[in-house]
């Protein structure tokens, strides 16, 4: 027996019980059985609309890549086709004693080179590239996995100098690069 939670009557089965509660208790069958429904709906709907802006909306493409990020991507197997071969060379000094320039910067294990690479620890850089482009000694951070700022140099902080030729450079991410330049990166840390 089903006893009616409102007025105790006692019925044979449940849907009796409803039926009753429809018809005599319309609101507490409104506030038992249809309310949660309606809760519900109300919340998806709501839910909806808050997200459709995010759903309808075009996604963001990454930026294409220029040129010349294309070629500092690039890994050449030869010489071969060469537009451009220049050799800067870079020296480093951190509180007046010399950094060597490592060996290999942008050489693959299997001996594929980048546009700008070394190949010892000479400091010399070397740029060979299929397409003439002006590249800088950013670009030759970025393959090598450093970063300049105006107060440090990879780990080494303090003041910064950067002279291309013997003339100082205020922007050396900017400076691009010349066959036979002599650079060099110097930092104060004390």
């Amino acid at each position: 027996m089903n006893p009616c939670p409102k007025c105790g009557k006692r019925f044979e089965s449940q849907k009796g019980l409803n039926m009753h509660l429809r018809d005599k208790h319309r609101g507490y069958f409104f506030v038992r059985f249809r309310l949660p429904w309606l809760a519900l709906a109300l919340v998806l709907a709501l839910g909806a609309v808050a997200a459709f802006p995010y759903l309808s909306s075009p996604k963001e493409q990454p930026p294409a890549l220029s040129e010349k990020d294309k070629l500092l991507e690039t890994y050449m197997a030869g010489h071969e086709n060469l537009a451009m071969h220049i050799h800067p060379k870079l020296r480093i000094f951190v509180d007046g004693a010399e950094v060597k320039v490592p060996a290999n910067i942008g050489i693959a294990p299997d001996g594929r080179m980048r546009v700008i690479h070394t190949h010892d620890e000479t400091g010399v850089i070397h740029i060979e590239s299929p397409k003439y482009m002006d590249f800088t000694f950013g670009d030759f951070l970025k393959i090598w996995g450093k970063n300049l700022n105006s107060t440090c140099f990879d780990s080494y902080c303090g003041r910064i100098r950067f002279t291309a030729n013997g003339v100082e450079v205020v922007d050396p991410l900017n400076y691009v690069l010349r066959d036979k330049d002599e650079l060099v990166l110097e930092v104060f840390t004390r």
